[in-house]
């Protein structure tokens, strides 16, 4: 498989934050200079849904739309050319620690950049309606496509989660590709991801970026079902 890579927030906390989302500078480019020397197969996520995953081609992805993604993910990413995937909660643009409107537009005019939706404010999709989760998936959308005036059609999951029906739903709502964690049935709208956070220091990351990664990690923790 893939490695696609998502981090968060590329910050240091006085506290650290739930569910382990944030990264130092420091550590997220020692994850960077690792990747450099194997440059080769670094693309964007757009292009590997177009690469058999025998290769084994690695994609950097950000879920939320935190300001840093700007002010610090991105000039580290342009100092070695790699491409980045922005999955942003619509509901988010504008408040504190999130990307603006103007920001955003810039982003995503970018030309390392892509922007995906994140629904619009991030909710668990399982535990929802189906009117309320075709609402999160096609509002944000929208909106995302309003705002940055490019065609928005990737989609990645809050919470890394979906299910069968789900996925379906993401097809309809006129989105290519869905990324989750690794819940789903990896599938064209489940597609799994490798979570990174403060706690991956440079031999956890290695670790994380092998092939090996989610056998393993199923074993010890098996997938939500829904």
């Amino acid at each position: 498989m893939h490695a696609v890579l998502v981090y968060h927030t590329i910050s240091v906390h006085p506290r650290p934050l739930e569910s382990n989302i944030d990264i130092s500078p420091k550590r997220f480019e020692r994850h960077l200079q690792w990747l450099d020397k194997r440059r080769e197969r670094i693309t964007s996520l757009e292009n590997l849904l177009n690469v058999p995953e025998s290769e084994r081609r690695i994609a950097i992805t950000f879920d939320d739309g935190f300001k840093d993604n700007l002010t610090v993910a991105l000039p580290l990413l342009e100092k070695y050319g790699f491409p980045m995937t922005i999955f942003v909660a619509a509901n988010f643009i504008g408040l504190d620690d999130y990307l603006n409107e103007k920001e955003l537009r810039e982003l995503a005019n970018h030309p390392l950049v892509t922007i995906g939706s994140h629904g619009m404010s991030h909710q668990h999709f399982p535990d929802l309606t189906e009117e309320e989760a075709r609402f999160e998936l096609v509002e944000s959308k929208n909106i995302l496509e309003k705002i940055t005036g490019k065609k928005i059609d990737l989609l990645a999951w809050s919470f890394g989660d979906c299910n069968e029906k789900l996925e379906k739903m993401s097809k309809e709502a006129g989105y290519r590709a869905a990324w989750s964690v690794w819940n789903g049935n990896n599938t064209a709208h489940s597609r799994w991801r490798v979570p990174l956070g403060r706690n991956d220091n440079l031999v956890r990351f290695i670790a994380k970026c092998s092939p090996f990664y989610f056998p393993v990690k199923r074993r010890l923790k098996p997938p939500i079902n829904h």
